[in-house]
């Protein structure tokens, strides 16, 4: 049988195990949750990633729009950028901050690194009007897939039963495109439509499961 996570966000549990704050199922075991642990990222050949591919040449600032648990956040610091993460809700932010506190005296995470990366609690397409970054990244939650074999990790299906479906997606893409100087970087499953009203990308790039679709603001290379 397996797992599923809970039908009602007011079921899931944030609860600390071992010093480490975690989103769980009500009846998973503690220690078998979602938490935020920037050390355990394998940082190896990242740059060779679509996420780093599609910022270009001259990004120098990227916000994340759609954080989550930090995971394309902390890989864009690594590989440079200075990142600011935004999180609207308030069950995730509590286990970004918790891992960012753990992060800081953490021997495996370079204090550099951790330097570069910013986190906001907050809705980004309201709080983007007055900011603006060289690139902006949005990964949309949208519904799960259907087949069995195209399930997502238990983490990501957790954060997805923990902030639901983003059925405003367009709004923020729009805010995203003011704010950002040079380009708005759209995550999407693979075999993922492009989001309703939006014309197409000036761009994409391809990845296994994931592809980027690209919106440049300005007359740059993509």
């Amino acid at each position: 049988m397996r797992w599923e996570p809970p039908a009602d966000p007011r079921e899931l549990v944030v609860e600390e195990h071992l010093g480490v704050l975690e989103l769980r199922g009500p009846a998973d075991r503690p220690g078998t949750g979602a938490r935020v642990d920037l050390g355990a990222v394998a940082a190896k050949g990242f740059r060779r990633l679509p996420l780093i591919r599609c910022m270009g040449e001259r990004v120098r600032s990227v916000a994340d729009a759609t954080a989550g648990l930090l995971g394309d956040a902390w890989l864009l610091a690594l590989a440079g950028f200075d990142v600011t993460a935004f999180e609207r809700s308030s069950m995730v932010a509590r286990l970004v901050r918790d891992g960012l506190a753990r992060a800081a005296i953490d021997p495996r995470v370079d204090q550099t690194t951790l330097a570069r990366l910013h986190f906001i609690e907050g809705d980004a397409a309201a709080l983007l009007g007055d900011r603006s970054f060289d690139a902006i990244l949005v990964d949309p939650m949208f519904p799960p897939k259907v087949k069995a074999s195209a399930l997502a990790r238990k983490d990501i299906r957790l954060l997805r039963a923990a902030v639901g479906d983003d059925t405003d997606a367009e709004h923020l893409l729009a805010a995203a495109r003011r704010a950002a100087r040079m380009r708005v970087c759209v995550k999407r499953a693979d075999d993922a439509p492009d989001i309703v009203g939006v014309p197409a990308p000036d761009v994409r790039f391809e990845g296994k499961t994931a592809r980027f679709d690209v919106y440049l603001t300005h007359e740059v290379s993509p």
